[in-house]
């Protein structure tokens, strides 16, 4: 007994010291995205006793389309994939002006945009059926309505984004009047959300007293760049001189921001792979971001990672 004390109080006690001072302290970010997940069905499987007659059970109902969806898939859905051929597109590097207004006019830009707002208020289960249909004609066409229907920036908008911003872009987004995009791919650092090099923001105040950030990005293989209408732009925000007075906080943060807006470059198309989506580059050199452009306002500065993990 006195032998396993003696263990326990000196050498189990200083490895573990030695232990805890070698492995890398959880980061806030990690933190977050600890705190925002959920224990479901991977729990089981980790115990091996996974319930899979549970699983069916419990997942079948989610899986059901409404009569409305399901109208959708067998009507919309089928018109546009025979609109679309697939060598074609390929050959063109595009879809025809037709297939564009079609989709647009149809609402498959807004598929998860809630009624309120324009949208076709489909459930996940919905517009993944929708994008595995899609996928059975072209590959590219599935990448061009998922984009709009994930954080393209629509999903970010109706979870998180002011009343305004709401008002102002979520109708424009669901009839296609913007195609949006968005931009955290960059050249250093691929799409890691947790290490946006390059593409970062300062808190500063213009020279009429207005708040707002001074950003910096260079993004590449942006999917619908070439053709989007408003941008969602991932950066690492930075308070130096604590403007934000404890509204907000600095980290990974997301601004709106329109084509037209001063200093935004949606510059030359890329071709992954010969695809024919449309993908390519978006910059900006100290552009100004008003702060009412930040992605749910001054509040959410800070805030991206977690809207990021919780969509």
């Amino acid at each position: 007994m006195a032998t396993k004390v003696i263990r326990r109080r000196f050498v189990s006690r200083a490895a573990y010291g030695l232990a805890k001072r070698m492995v890398p302290k959880i980061s806030v970010t990690e933190r977050v995205a600890l705190g925002c997940g959920t224990v479901g069905f991977d729990r089981e499987l980790f115990t091996g006793k996974a319930d899979f007659e549970g699983l069916v059970a419990r997942y079948t109902p989610k899986m059901a389309l409404t009569p409305e969806e399901e109208s959708f898939l067998a009507t919309e859905t089928e018109a546009l994939c025979a609109l679309v051929d697939d060598h074609e597109v390929l050959r063109r590097k595009d879809f025809t002006e037709e297939t564009w207004e079609f989709m647009r006019r149809r609402g498959f830009f807004g598929l998860k945009i809630p009624k309120e707002w324009g949208g076709k208020g489909f459930s996940t289960a919905a517009t993944s059926a929708v994008l595995v249909k899609l996928g059975s004609v072209s590959s590219d066409l599935t990448s061009t309505v998922a984009v709009p229907n994930s954080l393209g920036p629509g999903e970010l908008l109706v979870r998180y984004g002011t009343d305004s911003q709401k008002a102002k872009y979520l109708p424009l987004l669901a009839d296609g009047t913007l195609i949006p995009c968005f931009g955290l791919t960059g050249i250093h650092s691929g799409s890691d959300a947790t290490s946006l090099i390059g593409s970062y923001g300062v808190v500063e105040r213009s020279a009429t007293g207005e708040l707002g950030v001074r950003c910096t990005f260079d993004k590449r293989y942006i999917t619908l760049a070439p053709v989007a209408g408003l941008v969602g732009i991932g950066f690492e925000l930075r308070d130096p001189a604590k403007l934000l007075g404890g509204v907000g906080d600095e980290g990974f943060s997301v601004a709106l921001l329109e084509r037209s807006h001063p200093g935004l470059e949606m510059g030359p198309r890329h071709e992954p792979l010969a695809a024919a989506f449309m993908n390519g580059t978006v910059k900006g050199n100290d552009v100004w971001v008003p702060m009412d452009a930040i992605l749910g306002g001054q509040s959410k500065c800070g805030a991206g990672w977690h809207m990021f993990v919780e969509c």
